[in-house]
């Protein structure tokens, strides 16, 4: 028994003694000791004096960075850590870890080494040193990387970047350059890691050439808090980085393209880039009235409901300039643009409102011509050394008008109403915005963090001019109205931050914020009713934009009933407690944000009421998020979080609208804020052996207290009125599913599928009948419309050398139904099916690209809705001079049967709604590129 006991004993020991020891993380970085590029050097843990290996690794590189870390026992020690990298002399440096406390991580000092040759050692880009060469596998996976080699795509020739995302497997490029990956949306686009033009992707897709694209990766990026910071404080970005090829990484390249088309139509576009290590210099210029940017044979959204809306002339241009010095004191980044627009719309609308004693149909036909000048520059400069610390700057300006012609129709059994309606709109914004950082990290480590920002909006002139007119057909009266609107506005705001991240072990933080914001805002909301003045010359009526010499006079026609002026100074206090754990492979985070915030506002609305107002509220947000990076199969996140979104403030205020005859709006004092409820969840499924891809995804929202609107509805005059009230029972609900892998050995053949589901309980007042307008006179009914839409994109691909052929059809269901007796239940079909070809023509070399697609729909309540579309496109392109100079025919709909037509149901009515798109045009353009290389060293 005894001898039993002391081996217990033992046993016991040796388990606490193996027990397993806190490591840490050390990361540093290898450079050229002279021009500071970035090197993929391979590199020894060595304890020291004894130079015993501990470990090895090799630096992973991109862009103009470079990375490599160890993990290391939690105590203190001395290192040595050697580099060799191939063309370099083997360079060591001593490292004493001290300072453990609660560290997590350590950065080491930058290693640098000197060339032992002139030889060209910058190293291919990979995030997990594994290089795809030569292989022409479209989609892989490098840790949690998704790759696309741009290489193994078939482009024609003076493909932009646009034309390389939209037959990427799995991508989708909506119109206004928003990109989707397995239904999930890129936050951004980077330039070899880098920002450029930040938020505006259509810079990059319609400018970049394709030919200079060596891959697409996206991956889960750390905001620029956390790259401040040195620690992922938040959720990564979504990004897609577009890598160039080697040899546009240092040099000078160039392309131009223009080209003349049949009705008129032009386009033209510059792009140049200079890229070195430490500096990156951008322009652009594009202008055209071509407002499609697809292409034939990119297998593009055609779909008539999903065309860019009306005619759009457009110029930009724009500078980006990027540098940092060759020790990474300081980064400074500049972007500007501008842009002049000429728009024409043209609309047509046929509406059915749901009411309890019989539906109202109604009718419009509008248009719009309308035109602006925007300009914008931002301006980022951070100091590294000695101090963390980075100044944020921000300009917009835009300056426009628009001039606006509409017809409305409303009728029941008979015409009710007729309205016409003619609108002139000037406006001109300033605004400023600009954020000082600063950050620094204790040796025990912890972080201390401020911030303070501010910045000021102006909005003067927002001035409008409208003449209507309405005729009601049961008594034969007319009402004429001339308003001049003046609704401009000044704001300005800043705001006080500071911030304590305590580190604990193990990779948990406890973030602690306190915030104060303050914001002030003046708004005019002046009314006058020109026609009181009487016309001019005889004429009835006043020219759009006219306005009285005398101020005097102008008063005389103040619609003070319509009239109001708000100072309104909101004051924020903010806490915020986060508790998250941050790896390499995932991220953990509970937030309970709190604010109390007090309002002030003085309200004038020069009829009733002249008041001094307070408002005070508290909002609690919480949130909680699991995010997984580097995983092949399994959860890959999940995350909820609650939003209170209170009314305004000014919207509160007791009164009326009335400067619409046919329509009365009033307010609702007693309006309380909607509650969101939003849950997503996501899943991964991947082999990377046979290039099979799994992504699901399923999202939620529940609303609670949304906003509804009662109405009142006048069936002698067909004059609406309107309330804003709370309303339970709306919320929402998706499902995507994304499928992908080859099916021949060789990968020539690919089949794709994208599935999605989504479901809208939609829940609003019914409209109520009334002989006046009474809002007392509004019953409690709800009225209920489900809304299930199912879709489905098959896609099989081929690609052989120059040759990529692809069959694809997509199959999409409407299901509306309600617990109304007078509802008519939808059940409509969108679905279209064809095919696309790009080929290279060998002994012509003549690129042919050209895509053939039917479109189709069923089952609409309107039979215009019910209808087919047969688009054609097609491409002819040939490069010479050594492929610098491209010739190119594109014609755009040969059979002319693109239109822009949309459908919709909710809880008040339906909607269909036409509006005009670019017609039918064939374009000759020529493109030439200009590269320039460095000389070796």
């Amino acid at each position: 028994m005894i001898t039993v006991g002391l081996m217990t004993a033992q046993t016991k020991t040796e388990k606490t003694n193996t027990k397993k020891e806190r490591r840490v993380e050390m990361f540093g970085s290898v450079y050229d000791s002279f021009t500071k590029a970035r090197l993929k050097a391979h590199l020894t843990l060595m304890t020291a004096p004894d130079s015993t290996v501990v470990d090895t690794t090799t630096c992973w590189t991109w862009s103009t960075s470079s990375y490599y870390q160890f993990k290391v026992p939690a105590r203190q020690q001395d290192f040595i850590i050697k580099a060799t990298c191939e063309g370099y002399e083997d360079t060591y440096m001593n490292y004493q870890l001290r300072h453990i406390a609660r560290n997590n991580h350590f950065e080491l000092p930058r290693m640098l080494m000197k060339r032992k040759q002139q030889d060209d050692i910058i190293g291919e880009s990979s995030l997990d040193g594994v290089v795809v060469k030569g292989t022409k596998v479209k989609i892989a996976y490098r840790g949690d990387t998704l790759v696309y080699n741009a290489s193994a795509f078939n482009l024609p020739e003076g493909s932009m970047l646009d034309g390389l995302i939209r037959q990427m497997p799995g991508a989708e490029l909506k119109d206004n350059g928003d990109i989707y990956i397995n239904g999930k949306k890129v936050d951004y686009l980077t330039l070899n890691g880098k920002d450029f033009f930040k938020g505006q992707n259509k810079v990059m897709l319609d400018n970049l050439p394709y030919f200079t694209v060596k891959e697409l990766k996206v991956y889960h990026k750390s905001t620029k808090e956390s790259e401040r910071m040195g620690i992922d404080l938040q959720k990564k970005d979504y990004v897609m980085d577009v890598q160039l090829k080697r040899e546009y990484n240092r040099g000078f390249m160039a392309n131009a393209e223009g080209g003349l088309g049949t009705d008129h139509r032009y386009m033209g576009r510059l792009f140049g880039l200079y890229y070195d290590d430490h500096s990156r210099v951008s322009i652009f210029g594009n202008l055209n009235n071509v407002n499609e940017n697809r292409k034939p044979g990119s297998d593009g959204d055609w779909k008539p409901a999903n065309m860019p809306v009306g005619l759009r002339a457009t110029k930009q241009a724009g500078l980006s300039i990027e540098t940092e010095d060759k020790d990474k004191r300081y980064e400074e980044e500049f972007e500007t643009s501008v842009e002049w627009n000429d728009a024409d719309q043209h609309t047509r609308t046929s509406t059915e409102t749901f009411a309890a004693d019989g539906n109202i149909f109604g009718g419009s036909a509008s248009m719009s011509r309308q035109k602006d000048f925007r300009f914008q520059a931002h301006n980022r400069l951070a100091l590294n050394k000695p101090i963390n610390i980075s100044l944020d700057m921000r300009l917009n300006y835009t300056n426009g008008r628009r001039n606006t012609f509409q017809q409305d129709s409303t009728y029941r059994e008979r015409l009710i109403n007729e309205t016409q309606n003619a609108g002139l709109n000037k406006y001109r914004t300033l605004t400023m915005n600009g954020g000082l950082f600063w950050h620094k990290k204790f040796d025990w480590g912890d972080y201390l963090f401020f911030a303070v920002n501010g910045g000021i909006t102006r909005q003067k002139p927002s001035e409008s001019f409208s003449r209507n007119q309405t005729r009601y057909f049961s008594t034969g009266d007319s009402d004429l109205r001339e308003y001049y609107h003046d609704t401009h506005q000044d704001q300005n705001n800043w705001q006080l931050q500071g911030s304590y991240i305590l580190q604990m072990l193990n990779n948990w933080y406890i973030y602690t914020t306190l915030q104060y914001d303050q914001k002030h805002e003046d708004l005019w909301n002046m009314n006058y009713r020109l026609d009181w003045l009487g016309g001019l010359n005889g004429n009835a009526q006043h020219d759009l934009g006219w306005l009285p010499s005398m101020r005097e006079t102008l008063l005389t026609a103040f619609d003070d009933g319509n009239s109001d002026t708000q100072h309104k100074t909101e004051r924020k206090y903010s806490a915020e407690l986060q508790l998250m754990k941050t790896t390499e492979s995932s991220f953990f985070s509970v937030e309970l944000p709190i604010e109390y915030v007090r309002e002030r506002m003085s309200f004038n609305d020069y009829s009733e009421i002249d008041t001094l107002a307070h408002r005070h509220y508290v909002n609690v947000n919480p949130s909680i998020s699991f995010y997984r990076w580097k995983i092949k199969n399994g959860l890959r996140h999940i995350d909820y979080n609650l939003r209170i979104n209170r009314p305004d403030f000014g919207s509160l205020m007791p009164g009326d609208e009335t400067t619409n005859p046919l329509v009365m709006n009033i307010s609702n004092p007693n309006l309380k804020p909607h509650i969101d409820h939003n849950f997503g969840i996501g899943f991964t499924f991947r082999n990377d052996s046979i290039k099979r891809y799994i992504d699901l995804s399923a999202n939620a929202t529940l609303v609670q207290q949304a906003w509804g609107t009662r109405t009142l509805y006048d069936p002698t005059s067909g004059r609406y009125t309107y309330t804003v009230d709370n309303i339970n029972g709306n919320w929402l609900s998706s499902l995507t599913a994304s499928y992908q892998r080859p099916l021949d050995r060789k990968k020539h053949l690919t089949f794709t599928n994208q599935a999605h589901i989504d479901y809208q309980h939609s829940v609003d007042f019914p409209i109520e009948y009334a002989a006046s307008s009474s809002a007392a006179s509004l019953s409690l009914s709800k009225s209920t419309v489900h809304n299930w839409t199912f879709s489905d994109h098959l896609k099989l691909e081929y690609q052989l050398g120059d040759l990529t052929a692809s069959i694809s059809g997509t199959v999409k269901h409407r299901l509306a139904d309600s617990n109304r007796q007078d509802f008519q239940r939808i059940r409509a079909w969108d679905y279209d099916y064809g095919t696309a070809l790009t080929y290279t023509i060998p002994w012509m070399k003549v690129t042919l690209a050209t895509d053939l697609r039917m479109y189709s729909r069923r089952g609409y309540y309107s039979d215009m809705m019910n209808d087919d579309h047969l688009v054609w496109n097609a491409q002819l392109s040939r490069s010479l001079l050594k492929d610098k100079l491209t010739l190119k025919l594109t014609a755009f709909d040969l059979l002319h049967q693109l239109s822009d037509t949309q459908y919709s149901v909710n809880a008040q009515g339906r909607t269909e709604t036409w509006q005009n798109c670019i017609n039918r045009y064939l374009m000759f353009t020529v493109a030439y590129k200009f590269t320039r290389k460095p000389k070796s060293e």
